[in-house]
């Protein structure tokens, strides 16, 4: 009888940690998704600033072209 007591406990005890396990999990993976979102849009800032900074350099690069031609 009481190691039967015993082991319920303990596959009580079980079941609970798994439980929060799986709460941790879940919880992870929501932070998880925000992170994925976070990259992309850092992605999409880095891509857009690298465009930015090529047609910056081009516009330099005549403009100093035509100073230097006249």
């Amino acid at each position: 009888q009481a190691g039967l007591e015993r082991c319920q406990r303990e596959a009580e005890e079980v079941a609970e940690l798994m439980r929060q396990n799986v709460a941790k999990a879940l919880e992870r993976e929501g932070h998880l998704e925000q992170l994925q979102s976070r990259a992309q849009d850092l992605r999409q800032a880095s891509e857009a600033f690298t465009r930015t900074t090529r047609t910056v350099t081009r516009r330099q690069r005549r403009r100093h072209r035509r100073c230097t031609w006249w």
